[in-house]
């Protein structure tokens, strides 16, 4: 498994509302899409950034999403976002009971 962070710049001027708002209309991109298990939107709006946290059953469907996803952050946000990729062996879902070794 890999796990994607994509981080960026908020639009400057809006309040959680907003934002939570402009997520929405980005949700239907994440829904079924293939080799995604599970995706994390994260703000902080008094710094101004956002981090995506994304796990993938692979690399390569996380890279081929964010070939696309990035042209879309940036239309959405106003900024480039950042991406980086870390392997990720082990995962414990506490609401689950489940742990994934990959």
């Amino acid at each position: 498994m890999i796990t994607a962070f994509s981080r960026f710049r908020l639009p400057p001027g809006l309040n959680r509302e907003q934002i939570l708002a402009d997520i929405q209309h980005s949700l239907p991109m994440y829904k079924g899409r293939d080799g995604l298990i599970r995706k994390y939107i994260c703000i902080d709006i008094e710094q101004g950034v956002g981090t995506g946290v994304y796990l993938w059953n692979d690399r390569a469907k996380a890279e081929a999403f964010f070939a696309i996803a990035r042209a879309k952050i940036k239309e959405q946000t106003g900024s480039e976002p950042e991406i980086s990729y870390m392997d990720t062996p082990v995962v414990v879902d506490n609401l689950t009971g489940e742990v994934a070794i990959d």
